[in-house]
């Protein structure tokens, strides 16, 4: 994380690179169904892996109406993780 100014060498903050949080978005495009429901629930309902706080991952769905079973979006949306509109067309 770099300061928006003319120094990008010093992070925000005025923090030690050592200290600074390593961010990953987690992001997911198009329907949730069938398909891919098992692989979410493999990455999200693995009680080891967690953030550095002790918080269990989220991810952010970016849904498309085709092919989406709103109910495993809704179990998603109940479990934390963050749903988008992809399109609507």
């Amino acid at each position: 994380m770099l300061n928006n100014n003319n120094n990008a060498n010093q992070c925000v903050g005025g923090l030690n690179a050592s200290e600074t949080p390593q961010l990953v978005l987690m992001t997911f495009d198009d329907a949730v169904n069938t398909i891919n429901i098992d692989l979410y629930e493999e990455l999200f309902n693995n009680k080891s892996r967690k953030n550095p706080n002790g918080c269990s991952w989220r991810g952010t769905f970016y849904l498309s109406h085709e092919w989406t079973d709103y109910v495993m979006v809704q179990d998603l949306y109940s479990q934390g993780h963050e749903m988008a509109s992809h399109t609507v067309s």
